[in-house]
């Protein structure tokens, strides 16, 4: 990446123009700028077109098609400081909601003597995979809180990360389909696997394919209809439960809800930010 740096260094001082006073039409530091034209660092897409737009040059001028496509895969999606610290301030609500969950859902099994030696107190697959799946969920939303935090969020663990939910939601559907069979009670049709079990899995494999391919080949709109898709899906499954709520059940609930709405929320604007730099990078690599 050194050569990018030495074009925008030559160029500016070409123009007359100072680190700090390009640095300031990108209201970035004299630091980053300094970074940028000794190679320590790159600038991410969006901000590499503004450096073009200023220094009167066209992005292929900057950019060559190699580093373009080296450099599109180890930015963070999301590089701009406002739009990280949201990111961040998201992945650090949902890991305070998973390690709290965590903590009272063994909490609250050890201490609760009225189960001991009865059926509900008896640990069997359901509860072993519903502990499962929110530490799975924690550690999930911890990496993207550490890695969001060290501005090293890239499109492809982005994209592993944002298929754990479902992922999980498919695993915790065969878990019940196993403890059915165990207890030989119950019946699944066709439509319930293809909604429960496959739709899940096929929503995964869209969002890593999306995140890990340079390509546009997965559209925007799959990802944003998979967003909107889970949100109603959250809301529909929140108001039939809601009439069977306790007091305790309703803030448990609410509260992974709101946290599961925030993270798909976060999904689609991470999407859209991604696209966008597809396009950018392809357009310059035509």
């Amino acid at each position: 990446m050194v050569e990018f740096g030495e074009k925008i260094k030559h160029i500016r001082e070409e123009k007359g123009m100072t680190q700090q006073t390009l640095a300031e039409k990108l209201y970035v530091t004299r630091q980053a700028v300094s970074r940028w034209e000794c190679g320590a660092r790159y600038p991410d897409l969006l901000t590499a077109k503004k450096i073009a737009k200023i220094l009167n040059v066209s992005l292929d001028e900057l950019v060559s098609g190699e580093e373009l496509k080296e450099n599109i895969e180890r930015e963070p999606v999301l590089a701009q400081p406002v739009e990280n610290i949201v990111q961040t301030v998201l992945y650090t609500a949902a890991a305070i909601v998973y390690f709290l969950l965590c903590v009272f859902a063994v909490y609250s099994f050890r201490t609760n003597t009225a189960l001991k030696n009865t059926p509900a107190g008896k640990i069997t697959i359901i509860t072993v995979s519903s502990d499962i799946i929110l530490i799975v969920y924690f550690i999930a939303t911890a990496i993207g809180f550490i890695l969001s935090v060290k501005n090293r969020l890239t499109a492809k663990i982005t994209g592993y990360i944002m298929c754990v939910p479902y992922v999980l939601a498919s695993f915790s559907f065969l878990m019940m389909y196993i403890n059915m069979k165990i207890k030989n009670n119950g019946y699944i049709d066709i439509i319930g696997w293809l909604t429960d079990f496959v739709v899940p899995l096929v929503f995964a494999i869209c969002i890593i394919l999306f995140f890990r391919l340079k390509e546009r080949r997965i559209p925007l709109v799959i990802i944003v209809g998979i967003c909107v898709l889970t949100i109603g899906y959250l809301v529909y499954g929140y108001k039939n439960r809601f009439i069977n709520f306790t007091e305790l059940g309703f803030v448990i609930t609410t509260v992974n809800m709101a946290g599961k709405m925030g993270m798909t929320a976060l999904l689609a604007y991470q999407a859209y930010v991604w696209d966008k730099k597809k396009k950018i990078a392809y357009e310059v690599l035509k």
